[in-house]
């Protein structure tokens, strides 16, 4: 046995002052007499218990010595050499990953791993250092550059796996920034494998410490639908990562309520595909895989898909009658148009989207969206001058409301003069501007300064692409951007209409996300969770619905479990490591145990012992 503060050991000299106050302690003892004439011998007695006594046996001190003991050799930390993968300073990379919850390893794969990690804590030799990084979709440092084990026991402790697929790029270079910062540092990556094949080199060659046993995991590769003129369709792929054949029953789901079930083959390393002609008002749609036999990852079992993401905003055309914006309003995706004449009782606050065609604007101006066509007035928004017929288009602004938008050949017989100092011109001719965006307290205007009888804009190619612009950044039929392949830890942004105060989203498991409106879009990132999430918004009439959109693994690289044998990490192989190397495993912590026990021991001599019978 070696000891890492050896000069801790000096306070082993503390034995020889408990010896002393034990050698000077007088020791006397009542006694009844019954007689004077033995006070003689009283005082010969007191005469003998002077200072310096002859040291008798005795228990407080034997138990008080053993404490000093124990404590002295806790303090100069005792080891024992023993086999070690690592030696010195270490950044260990702790794979985080969907993959990692599989259940070949019990009770999981990063269960196992963060013992293993914890083992390599224990290793860790004096005077080294250790750096604790997890890999997942955004690599996050547990503990950084730690002697303290502890510490590093408490941080490797509160971790959790993600559902998600790791950013190795991004965590091997915050290795590599980590091991630079210690002289001769070495990295760990404890994983199952699976690691892209184009990363970057390392500093220093890693070493690799697999985790899990076994490939076999059937997964739902895919789930998704689509519109045709029978009716949405759903198309499903089931994927074989084992060796085995594999059979399962597929159950489907619509809305909640059992749809469908199937019993499925999936050959090894092979595919299965089926499709459903789903009825007519289909929203959510879930996939599930059962009965299923050496089955290591669950989170692939379940899948969900929504028909329609998100719930069309209502738009309210107001007009004298223009055929042209009926007929684009009602081709619009995402938009529920409703037509109304001048004057009509209508409540605008009701709709999301508020389309005035040469009407003027109300007084007050509702909380919505507006899209004003050669207004007559400009209220408290702009001031309108005279009428020019310079018309032709000499700058257009890079605005993505123009993308797509040819205006060379755009003619317009004349334009009235807006001033609207909060507003941008998209479109300017010599005259004026022909069309302007912006906000103004908390709402989006977009603002055409013609009629469009005036022109042959709605003869060209060009209209339908700028109006689907338009409303898309006015009040977009959808109130959130997400694709159908939304993985764990992918963004979504959220774009309510002008009307809307705040935006709720319910999580999978049921806990609630608010946020309060502003006037850029909001970005929803707390899609760690696989399953459904549900979006509503709220505004003055309350909280209604706005869509739901899914979050599914949907990824071959972690339903593909399989342990790699060896790393390939800028085109140099790593192989399981061995463990050659000598690690030191310390014994203070049993000592310093040892120690409570024997003070509890002394505790209860001091106070309990002289209640004993004495012989």
């Amino acid at each position: 046995m070696s000891f890492l503060t050896p000069a801790f050991l000096l306070l082993g000299l503390l034995a020889a002052p408990i010896i002393l106050l034990y050698m000077l302690r007088l020791r006397r003892r009542e006694v009844t007499v019954s007689s004077t004439l033995l006070w003689q011998k009283l005082l010969r007695d007191r005469e003998a218990n002077a200072p310096w006594q002859k040291l008798r046996r005795n228990l407080l001190l034997i138990l008080q010595l053993l404490i000093l003991a124990a404590l002295v050799l806790a303090l100069a930390r005792p080891f024992l050499p023993s086999p070690s993968v690592i030696t010195g300073n270490t950044v260990v990379l702790l794979d985080g990953s969907a993959s990692m919850q599989a259940t070949d390893a019990a009770p999981s794969r990063f269960a196992a791993a963060k013992t293993e990690a914890a083992r390599l804590i224990g290793d860790l030799g004096g005077g080294s250092q250790m750096t604790l990084i997890q890999v997942g979709h955004t690599p996050a440092v547990l503990a950084s550059a730690s002697s303290d084990k502890t510490a590093l026991r408490r941080a490797l402790d509160a971790t959790q796996p993600e559902n998600g697929p790791p950013d190795w790029p991004a965590a091997l270079a915050l290795a590599a920034g980590a091991a630079q910062g210690f002289q001769d540092g070495r990295i760990v990556i404890i994983s199952d494998g699976g690691l892209p094949a184009d990363l970057p080199p390392l500093p220093t060659a890693p070493i690799y410490l697999p985790i899990g046993g076994s490939g076999e995991n059937l997964a739902i590769a895919a789930l998704a639908t689509r519109a045709t003129e029978s009716g949405p369709q759903l198309f499903a792929s089931i994927a074989n990562q084992g060796a085995q054949d594999r059979d399962a029953l597929l159950s489907l789901e619509l809305d909640g309520a059992l749809y469908d079930s199937r019993r499925v083959t999936v050959p090894a390393g092979g595919t299965a595909s089926l499709t459903w002609d789903l009825p007519e008002g289909t929203a959510v749609i879930t996939a599930r895989l059962s009965n299923l036999e050496e089955d290591y990852l669950a989170l692939d079992d379940v899948a969900t898909a929504v028909h329609e993401g998100g719930v069309t905003n209502r738009a309210l055309l107001v007009t004298e009658g223009n055929l042209f914006l009926e007929q684009v309003f009602s081709v619009l995706p995402g938009i529920e148009a409703f037509k109304a004449a001048p004057g009509a009782d209508l409540n605008p606050a009701d709709f999301d989207l508020l389309v005035l065609d040469g009407v003027p604007l109300p007084d007050p101006l509702p909380p919505t969206d507006l899209l004003l066509i050669n207004p007559p007035n400009g209220g408290d928004l702009f001031t309108i001058g005279g009428v020019f017929s310079d018309t032709v288009a000499v700058r257009l602004a890079d605005s993505p409301l123009l993308q797509f938008v040819d205006w060379r050949d755009v003619h317009i017989r004349q334009a009235t003069a807006v001033d609207a100092p909060w507003a941008r011109p998209l479109v300017e001719a010599s005259g004026g501007p022909l069309l302007l965006t912006g906000e103004q307290n908390g709402q989006r205007i977009a603002l055409l300064t013609f009629d469009l009888r005036d022109s042959d804009l709605p003869l060209q190619i060009a209209f339908p692409i700028l109006m689907a612009n338009i409303t898309g950044w006015l009040s977009p039929g959808r109130a959130f951007d997400a694709p159908a392949g939304l993985r764990p830890g992918d963004p979504v942004t959220i774009s309510p209409s002008a009307s809307a105060t705040a935006v709720i989203v319910e999580k999978p498991d049921g806990r609630i996300w608010t946020a309060d409106v502003g006037e850029d879009a909001l970005i929803f990132a707390e899609t760690d969770q696989l399953g459904l999430y549900r979006v509503s918004l709220r505004d003055a009439q309350g909280t209604r619905p706005a869509g739901s959109f899914a979050v599914n693994l949907f990824s071959p690289a972690e339903s593909a479990i399989q342990p790699a044998p060896s790393l390939s990490i800028g085109q140099v192989a790593t192989d399981a490591a061995p463990e050659n190397n000598v690690g030191q495993r310390e014994w203070w912590p049993w000592l310093l145990l040892l120690a409570l026990l024997i003070l509890m021991v002394e505790w209860w001599v001091q106070h309990r012992g002289p209640l004993l019978p004495r012989p």
